[in-house]
């Protein structure tokens, strides 16, 4: 049997293990463990697995990752994210659909601080939910702006994605973060307007609010100012050479950290769970970093990435032409599984192909985020709409509800994919200007 066919053998079981319902890490230790048995020896196997684990758990880059969970947890705590969505609802509630509008500017408010897809739509759900359903918004609207709004998550730095792809296609953590600058926030914008289009097109969607005037618009702006000096700490300081990505998260994390404690919202019970929310999730993330590092390995001693490189290169297929079929891979494998596990099933396998037809890792890293977080907005098992779903029972949001109102947002989503495939620049004109 030859390597290559192990290898693609050993692909279709770590598959099949997923839709099993194994967990990832597992599913890709043990995959790649017995690969490199199977294609070395048992010793070459448990070296690799050890060096895996020495390697990821020494990497100063990886102090990133539980730094930025931190600084979510700590937002958290504040109250920060109440706060800021009153002040957009402040802004632009009396547009109609303004507070659709302004779950989804509190989404990319979150998002900025935070780095889960999951969390930015329990939160925005949480907060934004009950006023939506009193203000009389069409609940598919409201539920499909929340399921979208968590789509900015890993999209806007910092996210944790973001985070794992730098690591695992070795590009610049800053140099990505950087370029997700412009094609975060014109999707957040292409949401605003789609908002606005389908509730001009029918008013009963979101009915406007009564007008605030300037004077307490300006007083709103307050509320949003511990978000953007944290933006400007994290973008602005990676983007001007002040920070290196994990400065500007720990300075972020203590200046986020004192603003709760001037506002007296931490005690002793929600700082012991912060940390240990941090903990398990940097224990979860840090074992499916150290069993793709294994996997990887594994797919490299099979050739099986050289021999798709080959055999593609027959097809005569672009760069452009790669990536459209990877993206077309992509969305089949984002329907059962989430961004992280597509992102580590398939890097291993897609990078060296990459390479080879000389893609930008940075444009590609963007698309491969975008298209994976439409996954998880697409019915039927799109993970947002499930946590949509399951915290707006209490208002009456079934699943079917959430399904509707989040198709818009699909389209939405789709358009802007093509629109960032067509101009490349959009993601990497804010790198040409990095200093």
């Amino acid at each position: 049997m030859s390597s290559e066919l192990i290898g693609g053998i050993g692909f279709g079981i770590m598959l099949l293990f997923m839709f099993l319902g194994l967990p990832i890490w597992i599913c890709m230790f043990l995959v790649g463990a017995a690969g490199i048995t199977v294609l070395g020896n048992l010793h070459q196997a448990w070296n690799v697995v050890a060096t895996c684990a020495h390697n990821v758990a020494s990497d100063y880059t990886f102090a990133t990752l539980p730094v930025f969970l931190l600084i979510g947890e700590f937002a958290d705590i504040s109250g920060m994210m109440n706060e800021s969505y009153n002040a957009l609802n402040t802004l632009v509630g009396k547009l109609r659909g303004g507070l659709a509008m302004a779950s989804i500017l509190g989404a990319g408010a979150f998002s900025c601080i935070s780095g889960s897809s999951m969390a930015c739509s329990a939160i925005m759900t949480r907060v934004a939910l009950p006023q939506l359903i009193d203000r009389k918004y069409d609940p598919e609207l409201a539920a499909g702006a929340l399921a979208a709004g968590g789509t900015l998550g890993n999209l806007i730095p910092p996210g944790t994605v973001l985070i794992i792809y730098a690591l695992l296609t070795d590009v610049s953590l800053g140099k990505l973060f950087v370029a997700c600058y412009i094609p975060g926030f014109l999707l957040a914008f292409m949401y605003l307007v789609q908002i606005y289009i389908q509730c001009t097109l029918k008013p009963s969607l979101g009915p406007g609010a009564s007008s605030s005037t300037w004077k307490a618009k300006l007083l709103s702006t307050k509320d949003l100012s511990p978000v953007l000096v944290s933006l400007i700490v994290i973008l602005g300081g990676i983007q001007f050479g002040v920070f290196t990505p994990n400065e500007a998260a720990s300075v972020c994390t203590v200046f986020i950290f004192i603003y709760a404690v001037v506002r007296r919202t931490v005690t002793g019970q929600n700082l012991l769970g912060a940390f240990k929310n941090t903990l398990v999730s940097t224990g979860m993330v840090f074992a499916i970093i150290i069993s793709s590092q294994i996997f990887t390995v594994f797919s490299a001693l099979s050739k099986l990435p050289q021999a798709l490189s080959v055999w593609l290169m027959e097809f005569h297929l672009s760069g452009l032409g790669l990536v459209i079929l990877i993206m077309v891979i992509y969305a089949i494998l984002g329907i059962p599984l989430n961004v992280i596990s597509v992102m580590l099933l398939t890097m291993p396998i897609f990078l060296p192909l990459l390479v080879a037809f000389k893609v930008d890792l940075l444009w590609f890293g963007i698309l491969t985020i975008t298209q994976c977080e439409l996954a998880n907005l697409s019915p039927p098992v799109g993970v947002n709409l499930f946590i949509v779903a399951q915290m707006g029972k209490p208002y009456g949001i079934s699943m079917g509800t959430v399904f509707k109102g989040s198709i818009p947002f699909c389209v939405t989503c789709l358009v802007f994919i093509i629109v960032l495939i067509a101009f490349p620049q959009i993601s990497l004109f804010m790198v040409s200007q990095m200093k």
